[in-house]
């Protein structure tokens, strides 16, 4: 990976994009990127070699996904297997391509009720492909068949109100046969799936639920990770763990104007029912209704911010079981865990670093600042021993892998990043709000 670059300096080339959030994903020769432009959601394949492109198809959304200022309706990174290339939009579903970039199959679906839009991005399991529709309002987790699109099953999560993480694929934890039955069930393909104050394991093959985790906050945005026999998450939000919000009846009786027994956006008070009336407002009617309120208050009220290192496998509820270590601080709002040499990184807005021991959670250090400021939307990722950075407003930090925090050097790119690089062959590709960049150091 390159230490030292920049938008004039180490540039292998540069080719210009349509507006998106996905990451790039490399498969050989070619490089697969997602973006939104002149009302079209576009899929695009680039050669890796020289950042041409080598084909680019369009679809017209359903209408275009109600967000918030930094989503776009080209969030989610697509996925392949090598042969098909599987694509998600929250404005349109799920498509399918082979890598000339011929359709395969194409399947719409319900666009989601979430202030934020969706950014989940799919993952394959076998011949499933994996959709986490967390949302505001009919929350759910989909399966579809690979070869034709066709819906292999649907699971109804009507208590994750906001997740945007996206699966993780998991390998059970050992395939040996055995009469103890919580083996067994442990032993199938597994995604690991976080959602509002919980995280459950599904049955990739019919998405029976197989164990859940209690303890996580009412929004996650970073993804679960596997390594050194741990599952790892991280999520932060503001507001978890409020203790009390105003009961539902004082609410109606400072705000209540026309006396319904519901609010409307002008008639809420000041406080937590007008800050969270996007939030609170389930069915997106443009009311708050006793049943919404009081279903937000629980959620608050249990809400945690922290990183969990989680033995996998068992049946039912485990938190008390499999969990083998947790931190408070120096939490990612949006950022996925990097778990590199043993040690798992942690990254959180204002240019915070965390460094921790994978095996127990001893911190090696601790929300050290790293000389960059600002908000972090893109993952941290590494290679040959150094660790990347980015920060929204376009510096990119590299930092040596390490017990002790050490930049190597901080490259400005002039323009906002929120896709997570990637590193192939010594080169960095890097999407900004323009373009996509190839770095590689000149010998």
């Amino acid at each position: 990976m390159p230490i030292h670059f920049g938008p004039t300096s180490n540039v292998v080339w540069k080719t210009a994009l349509p507006g998106g959030h996905s990451s790039p994903v490399i498969w050989g020769d070619k490089i697969f990127l997602t973006g939104f432009a002149e009302g079209d959601l576009q899929t695009l394949c680039l050669n890796r070699a020289d950042g041409r492109e080598l084909w680019r198809r369009s679809v017209k959304p359903t209408k275009i996904e109600r967000g918030a200022h930094n989503s776009h309706p080209a969030t989610s990174t697509p996925c392949t297997d090598g042969e098909t290339l599987l694509v998600y939009f929250g404005s349109f579903g799920a498509l399918a391509y082979d890598f000339t970039g011929k359709e395969l199959w194409r399947t719409p679906l319900p666009v989601p009720i979430t202030q934020h839009g969706a950014s989940s991005s799919p993952a394959l399991a076998n011949d499933l492909l994996i959709l986490q529709r967390d949302a505001d309002f009919d929350s759910h987790l989909l399966a579809l068949d690979k070869q034709t699109g066709k819906i292999a099953w649907k699971i109804e999560r009507p208590e994750a109100r906001r997740s945007f993480s996206t699966p993780l694929v998991f390998g059970g934890v050992g395939r040996a046969a055995t009469d103890d039955a919580s083996q067994r069930e442990a032993s199938h393909l597994q995604l690991i799936v976080p959602g509002t104050l919980r995280v459950a394991a599904y049955d990739a093959s019919n998405g029976r639920e197989l164990w859940t985790v209690r303890g996580l906050p009412n929004e996650m945005c970073s993804s679960p990770i596997f390594g050194d026999g741990f599952i790892f998450i991280a999520g932060w939000t503001p507001g978890a763990g409020v203790a009390t919000l105003p009961s539902f009846d004082t609410l109606l009786e400072r705000g209540d104007a026309n006396r319904d027994g519901k609010l409307s956006q002008p008639e809420a008070p000041p406080g937590p029912s007008k800050q969270q009336f996007l939030y609170t407002d389930a069915n997106k009617d443009g009311f708050i209704t006793r049943t919404e309120w009081e279903a937000i208050s629980e959620i608050f009220s249990k809400s945690e911010n922290v990183a969990l290192a989680i033995r996998p496998g068992g049946i039912g509820d485990v938190t008390k079981t499999h969990v083998a270590w947790r931190q408070t601080r120096g939490l990612p709002y949006v950022p996925t865990p990097l778990l590199y040499q043993h040690r798992l990184y942690l990254i959180r807005n204002g240019g915070l670093l965390s460094c921790f021991n994978a095996t127990n959670g001893t911190p090696y250090f601790q929300e050290e600042r790293i000389g960059a400021l600002g908000d972090y939307y893109a993952s941290p990722v590494a290679a040959r021993g150094n660790v990347c950075v980015v920060s929204q407003s376009g510096t990119v930090t590299i930092l040596a892998a390490g017990d002790e925090l050490k930049v190597l050097a901080k490259n400005s790119l002039g323009e906002s990043v929120l896709a997570t690089p990637a590193i192939a062959n010594n080169t960095l590709y890097l999407r900004t709000t323009t373009a996509l960049y190839a770095f590689r150091e000149r010998n």
